[in-house]
C-alpha cells in the first residue's frame, strides 16, 4: 500500500492572518473578555484552539450577528472580533457605534468581493450571487443589496427576478467547487445575453480542488481532513467522489476506519483550507505507520 501526502492542501492565507489576529488580541489584552462572532473558520480543532486563549466563541446559525452583538456586557470594556467569513459592514459599523473595540478577520478574498459587487451595483449592474445558503459568506454579500439574486444551483435560476435587458454582473462564494461556478454560468449564457462573470473562487480553494482533480488515478482511496461545517472542504469530498474514488471526511485520528483500507493499494491523503496543520500532520504520521506495518506484513 501507497501513500500519497496530495499538495497544497491545509491552512491559507486568510486562516493563517484570522489565526494570527486572535492570538495578538489575546496577548495584548489578558484581562479583558474577548467573543469572537462566528467561528473564526470551520473547524472545530480551531475554535477549541482559540477558547485557549481565552476567547469565548458565539456561533451565529440561529441568531444575527446583530442580535449576538446587543447581547454583550458592553460595561465589561469587551473585545468584539468578527469570523473570517465575512460580515454585513454595518453589522460592524453597528458595533463600533455602540462603543465596542472592533477586529475584523474577514479573509481578503471576501473582501475584494464585497467591494467589487458594490462597485458593480453603482455602475448600474443587477447582481447574480452564486454561494451556499445560509453559509455566513453568502449571507455578508446578501446583506450588501436587497437586489442581489441568490443562486445555490441550477434550480436557483428559473426563480431568478431580473431585468434581461440591463446590465447583469455575476461571481461567487470564495470556497465553492470549480464544478459548481461553471455548471451555473452554462445555464446562464444560455439565459442572458448582456452578462458579464468574475470567478472569485479564491486561490487557495481553487489551488486544492485542482490538486485533487489531478491527482493519481491509481489512489483507490481519498481522505480529506477537515471538518464537517467547512464547505472547502466538503467540495474536496466531492471533487474525490466525482473521480469515482471512495472518498471519506475525517476530522481528526478517531474517525478513521482501517476497514476502508482493505484492498486498497493507493491511499491519497489531503485537507482543507481551514484545517490546522498539525490535525493533518497527526494522521499523516498515523498512516505511515499503518502502512508500514501492512507493507511489512505482505512482504513476509
Amino acid at each position: 500500500m501507497k501513500l500519497t501526502k496530495i499538495t497544497p492542501r491545509g491552512f491559507c492565507k486568510g486562516v493563517v492572518d484570522a489565526w494570527a489576529l486572535c492570538r495578538k488580541v489575546a496577548k495584548e489584552n489578558p484581562n479583558r473578555e474577548i467573543y469572537l462572532i462566528g467561528w473564526l473558520v470551520h473547524n472545530k480543532n480551531m475554535i477549541e484552539d482559540i477558547e485557549k486563549l481565552s476567547i469565548k466563541t458565539i456561533d451565529d446559525v440561529h441568531i444575527s450577528r446583530e442580535e449576538i452583538i446587543n447581547s454583550i456586557d458592553k460595561n465589561k470594556n469587551p473585545i468584539v472580533i468578527f469570523s473570517a467569513h465575512g460580515t454585513n459592514p454595518k453589522v460592524i459599523e453597528y458595533a463600533r457605534n455602540i462603543g465596542l473595540e472592533v477586529y475584523d478577520a474577514t479573509c481578503v478574498y471576501v473582501t475584494n468581493v464585497q467591494k467589487l459587487i458594490k462597485e458593480k451595483i453603482n455602475n448600474g449592474y443587477q447582481i447574480i450571487y452564486i454561494g451556499v445558503r445560509n453559509h455566513p459568506e453568502s449571507n455578508s454579500i446578501l446583506s450588501l443589496h436587497s437586489s442581489i439574486q441568490f443562486v445555490s444551483d441550477i434550480n436557483d435560476i428559473d426563480k431568478i427576478v431580473i431585468d434581461p435587458n440591463n446590465k447583469i454582473f455575476v461571481t461567487n462564494q470564495t470556497t465553492i467547487s470549480i464544478y459548481e461556478f461553471y455548471d451555473i454560468v452554462k445555464i446562464l449564457k444560455i439565459k442572458y445575453k448582456n452578462i458579464e462573470f468574475k470567478n472569485d473562487i479564491c486561490n487557495a480553494a481553487k489551488e486544492r480542488q485542482e490538486a485533487v482533480i489531478n491527482m493519481d488515478d491509481t489512489i483507490d482511496l481519498l481522505l480529506v481532513v477537515g471538518d464537517k461545517k467547512s464547505n472547502n472542504t466538503n467540495k474536496l469530498c466531492q471533487m474525490g467522489i466525482k473521480k469515482n474514488v471512495e472518498t471519506y471526511l475525517v476530522s481528526n485520528l478517531s474517525d478513521i476506519d482501517y476497514n476502508w483500507f482493505i484492498n486498497k493499494k493507493h491511499v491519497g491523503i489531503t485537507s482543507g483550507c481551514s484545517t490546522p496543520t498539525w490535525v493533518t500532520n497527526s494522521i499523516i504520521t498515523k498512516l505511515e505507520e499503518y502502512i508500514r506495518g501492512q507493507n511489512g506484513k505482505n512482504n513476509c
